[in-house]
C-alpha cells in the first residue's frame, strides 16, 4: 500500500510540473544577480527607441547587477555607477555573455498596463534604489502607463516626453487614477487562474462558449502556439471603445487619432497587460486590427489567452508596407526601408499570406501592424 501511494505521488507531482505557475501581478521586488561579458548600451526601455541617460551614452561595462527579467531580447538590469548613483535599464541580448547567476532568473517577463496621471509633483526616476536621482518632470496632468510597483513606495511607469519614450520610476502617492481620482494602489497579489489549451490550426476560429452572464473571465497560457498568435474567438462588444494600434495610450493611433470600436461583433486573439487585440469591420469595409482597454469585454466566463508575444529584434530583407487589415484591403500605414529593424512579435496566417506582427517608431508614433512575414531576413 505504501509502495502504491508513493508512486501515485510521484505521478502526481509529473502532472503537476506540466502546468507552469500562475502569473501574480506585476511587481519588481524580487531579482537574481549575474555577471555580463562586455559592455552594453542601455535604454530605459527594451528597444532602442527608448530614453537612453547620460545624454544618449547610458552603458554597462560589466560587473554584478540584479537581473529582473528578460523579454524578448532584452535583460532589465540594475546596476551601480561610477559615481555612486544606481540604474535600472535594459540591455540588448545580454543573454548570450549572462554568467555567475545567483537566484532565480523570470524570463518571461509581464507588466501590467493601465493609464494613471501625474500631479503636480512627480518625478521620473532610473534610481530608486540610492539617490533616486531625477531624470524627468513629468507634467501636472500628464498621463502615465502604470507598468509595475518597486515595494509599496514606488510605482513602475512609462511615458511619453520631449526625449522620447521612457521608462523609470515615480513616487506612487504622486499619481492619481483616472477613473476616481483616487491615489494609485499596488496591482492586487492574486494570482490569474490556468486554464491547459489544445493549440489548433493559427486562426481558425475557436468557439467561444458562454455559459452564463457578468461571471468574471479566466485567461490562460499557450505554451504549444509558438510564435503564431492566439487563435481568434468571436464576442459581442457593448458600448464605444477607443482603439490603439499597441496595448497602451502612446501607440499611434488611427483615423487621425479617433479610431474607435462602436460596439457589435469582433474577433479576439488574446489579452497583453490589461488590453484586449480585436479586430472589427469598419463602416467603408476595411477591418481594423488593435487594442481595447479590457474594461470592453463582457463578464462572460470567457476563457481568453494571454498573446505571450516575441519581442525579439528582426532586420528587414526588403522593403515593407505595414498594415492593420490583413483581412480585406491592407491599407498602408507606413512604408518600412529595407535593411531597418523592428521588433518581432509573432506571426498570423490568412488565405494566401504569412504575416509578421511587428511594433516599430515610425511618423514619430510607436505603431503596431503586419507586414508579409518574407521582408524579415533570415
Amino acid at each position: 500500500m505504501k509502495k502504491r501511494l508513493l508512486c501515485m505521488a510521484a505521478v502526481l507531482m509529473i502532472f503537476i510540473s506540466l502546468f507552469p505557475a500562475a502569473q501574480a501581478a506585476s511587481t519588481l521586488d524580487r531579482y537574481a544577480t549575474a555577471s555580463f561579458g562586455k559592455t552594453y548600451a542601455v535604454y530605459s526601455g527594451p528597444g532602442e527607441y527608448y530614453y537612453r541617460a547620460n545624454s544618449g551614452k547610458a552603458s554597462y561595462g560589466g560587473g554584478t547587477a540584479r537581473v529582473y527579467g528578460v523579454t524578448g531580447d532584452w535583460v532589465m538590469i540594475g546596476y551601480q555607477l561610477s559615481s555612486g548613483d544606481y540604474r535600472i535599464g535594459y540591455i540588448k541580448n545580454g543573454l548570450e555573455t549572462m554568467s555567475n547567476v545567483k537566484g532565480r532568473v523570470n524570463y518571461n517577463l509581464t507588466f501590467d498596463s493601465y493609464t494613471a496621471r501625474a500631479d503636480g509633483y512627480c518625478r521620473l526616476t532610473d534610481d530608486p534604489v540610492i539617490n533616486n536621482k531625477m531624470i524627468y518632470t513629468i507634467p501636472e496632468g500628464t498621463p502615465v502607463t502604470v507598468l509595475a510597483t518597486m515595494g509599496t513606495a514606488w510605482t513602475y511607469v512609462e511615458v511619453a516626453s520631449s526625449s522620447g519614450y521612457m521608462r523609470g520610476f515615480v513616487w506612487s502617492i504622486h499619481l492619481i487614477s483616472e477613473a476616481d481620482g483616487q491615489i494609485v494602489t499596488p496591482p492586487s497579489a492574486e494570482p490569474q487562474p490556468y486554464t491547459p489549451y489544445a493549440p489548433s490550426i493559427p486562426n481558425t476560429p475557436a468557439p467561444v462558449v458562454i455559459p452564463a452572464r457578468y461571471t468574471s473571465n479566466t485567461y490562460y497560457h499557450d505554451a504549444g502556439k509558438g510564435e503564431w498568435l492566439p487563435v481568434y474567438g468571436e464576442l459581442y462588444l457593448e458600448g464605444s471603445w477607443p482603439v490603439y494600434s499597441g496595448p497602451g495610450e502612446y501607440y499611434y493611433r488611427a483615423n487621425k487619432s479617433k479610431a474607435t470600436m462602436g460596439g457589435g461583433y469582433c474577433r479576439i486573439y488574446g489579452v497583453e497587460n490589461n488590453w484586449a487585440l480585436i479586430d472589427y469591420g469598419l463602416s467603408n469595409g476595411q477591418f481594423r486590427i488593435g487594442y481595447v482597454k479590457t474594461d470592453a469585454l463582457p463578464q462572460m466566463s470567457l476563457s481568453i489567452p494571454y498573446l505571450d508575444l516575441r519581442y525579439t529584434t528582426r532586420q528587414l530583407q526588403t522593403e515593407a508596407n505595414l498594415t492593420d487589415d490583413t483581412v480585406r484591403f491592407r491599407p498602408t500605414l507606413v512604408t518600412l526601408p529595407a535593411g531597418s529593424y523592428v521588433l518581432f512579435l509573432g506571426y498570423a496566417y490568412d488565405s494566401d499570406t504569412t504575416w509578421a506582427y511587428v511594433e516599430v517608431l515610425a511618423d514619430n508614433s510607436i505603431m503596431r501592424g503586419f507586414i508579409p512575414a518574407l521582408c524579415l531576413a533570415p
